[in-house]
């Protein structure tokens, strides 16, 4: 009986042994993952929407190549759409100054400041990168998030230095100078803003609604005399 206990025993124990090395040797392989692979499902799940497994995996690659712009982003906007504010902050910031000139990126980084209630440092941020660009488009972002924060005069300033950079003949620095119009009540000027919009993209659906909305009926009659330029 003894020797069957024994024998028994051993067997337990060689079964313990035998499960902690397969134990160890599929958590060494989950850790030895080749990165190329872990990219491949990384920007998978990123795609598909699977915010969660993607911002894990990117955290993954961020952590053996933390000086490759595109995982931090990846990993940053990933948290973001996770709503782990924290983590796509300090991964966004990263990717911002690796790749200054990105315009997702920042886009993005501005979208985690201001869902932070981050006032001061959206604003330092915003007016930073639009004097250091003078950029139209940097210019319309800093006047549409100060229209978010109700901040009239910087979206005043922000999108008259957007329409005289703007180079593209696009609709949007005068969708945005109507609705700073809009929102301070000088109904004329907002109506100003969207027919030389109009004029400039006459199938932008944005525009036609807000034209209906301030009660004109957006086509060539409604234009009467329009000094482009806002």
């Amino acid at each position: 009986m003894n020797n069957m206990k024994r024998i028994n025993l051993i067997v337990v124990a060689l079964g313990a042994v035998g499960l902690l090395a397969v134990s160890t040797g599929v958590s060494g392989c989950s850790n030895k993952v080749p990165a190329e692979s872990l990219a491949k499902r990384a920007h998978f799940n990123y795609w598909a929407g699977n915010w969660s497994t993607a911002q894990e995996q990117y955290a993954q690659l961020v952590d053996r190549v933390p000086d490759n712009w595109k995982y931090q982003f990846h990993l940053g906007s990933s948290a973001l759409n996770n709503n782990d504010l924290d983590i796509a902050r300090s991964s966004l910031s990263i990717a911002e100054t690796l790749e200054p000139q990105n315009d997702e990126i920042a886009s993005e980084l501005a979208e985690t400041m201001y869902r932070q209630d981050d006032r001061d440092a959206l604003f330092t941020f915003l007016v930073d990168r639009a004097e250091s660009t003078q950029n139209s488009e940097d210019w319309l972002m800093l006047a549409r998030y100060s229209l978010d924060l109700d901040d009239p005069d910087m979206a005043r300033l922000a999108v008259q230095e957007a329409l005289v950079l703007d180079v593209s003949d696009s609709a949007e620095p005068y969708i945005v100078s109507a609705q700073l119009s809009e929102r301070v009540g000088d109904i004329d000027a907002a109506l100003k803003s969207l027919k030389i919009a109009w004029t400039l993209e006459p199938d932008n659906e944005k525009v036609g609604t807000m034209i209906r909305n301030l009660g004109e009926v957006p086509g060539p009659t409604m234009l009467g005399s329009i000094e482009m330029g806002g």
